[in-house]
């Protein structure tokens, strides 16, 4: 007899725990856009897609030789500043010196006075504006914010960029990759932050790696389902996952109170003269290939999270979800994977 190629569930008790396996995508912890805080002209690029990079690690440059000229005019008027400061506290002292002695006015102290604070304050201005001018100097050279690998490098030497302008993309390396996944509205309530799961990445040879929900979407992400993220634990490093790898998550579902019978998906339960019915799939060696069993079931209420049977089918059983109609009783199938 041919040996049919089946998917399965598995059935399970109304309110219980159990099991179920979504793909997903991962995606980086933290995605940070670099920018220049000043505009000009690129120099120098010194990094390169993939490259691993320190905090504090020069990304570019751009020309700051206007910055530069700004720069040492705000030294030569600070440097002015100053000299009118001098000068005029000398004055301030010999009016002072005056006013003791008889020798000048209130006023002509008042007027003493007043250039002398006038003075203070230019050079206070002038010591300000020297300070910024070498803080828009030290933007002409971009820095790496944190530890990360460059995702992107969104420019090239000799061009124009903005300031704002995003220059290079990085990946931080700080904290735990995340994986995005997008959970049906039946399994969503089973779902809470902090819910254990497990992570399997294609592309990665090391198994399972455990995790943790540390979202769970609001609001439905369109008619798939909601967007649940969940976040791994220390236990991978974090430069191995890359933003887009496929991965499958295992959640471990709270169930709903309300029925008293066991769960199957309605797409299990056939019906014919008979009455209604399911194809158990018996496992006797835990492989592939299997046994179809028919039975007669006895169906309850239809719930968000499955069709009620309330004789026929054990907690735990599994049970085709497809191609009811070409089976038989005593058949060998083999195995596809859950619904």
């Amino acid at each position: 007899m041919e040996i049919r190629p089946v998917r399965y569930a598995q059935a399970f008790v109304a309110g219980s725990e159990r099991t179920r396996t979504f793909p997903g995508i991962a995606r980086a912890a933290s995605e940070q856009d670099i920018a220049f805080r000043v505009a000009g002209t690129v120099t120098a690029v010194e990094v390169a897609v993939g490259s691993m990079v320190r905090r504090g690690q020069v990304l570019a440059r751009l020309d700051s030789g206007d910055l530069e000229l700004r720069r040492q005019q705000a030294e030569a008027g600070l440097a002015q500043a100053r000299a009118q400061a001098r000068n005029a506290e000398a004055s301030y002292e010999r009016v002072v010196a005056l006013f003791e002695s008889g020798n000048a006015s209130m006023s002509d102290l008042d007027a003493a006075r007043a250039s002398y604070e006038s003075a203070n304050a230019s050079q206070t201005s002038a010591a300000t504006a020297l300070r910024l001018a070498e803080q828009q100097v030290s933007y002409a050279r971009l820095a790496a914010p944190v530890d990360g690998s460059v995702s992107r490098v969104m420019v090239d030497v000799n061009e124009a960029v903005g300031a704002g302008q995003t220059v290079v993309v990085i990946i931080a390396t700080v904290g735990s990759p995340e994986v995005q996944v997008t959970v049906p509205e039946t399994f969503i309530g089973g779902l809470q932050a902090g819910r254990p799961a497990q992570v399997v990445f294609d592309a990665l040879a090391d198994g399972s790696f455990a995790a943790s929900v540390s979202e769970v979407g609001s609001a439905a992400a369109g008619a798939a389902g909601f967007q649940v993220i969940v976040r791994l634990d220390g236990s991978l490093d974090a430069t191995r996952v890359r933003p887009g790898m496929a991965a499958e998550v295992t959640f471990s579902i709270g169930g709903r109170s309300g029925t008293t019978g066991v769960l199957v998906p309605p797409e299990a339960v056939g019906q014919d003269h008979t009455g209604r019915f399911v194809y158990v799939i018996n496992r006797s060696d835990g492989g592939e290939i299997a046994t179809a069993e028919r039975r007669t079931v006895e169906t309850g209420t239809l719930t968000p999270e499955g069709l009620e049977i309330l004789a026929g089918v054990a907690d735990g059983e599994y049970v085709a979800t497809a191609g009811l109609r070409t089976l038989a009783s005593g058949q060998s199938v083999r195995l596809l994977g859950t619904r």
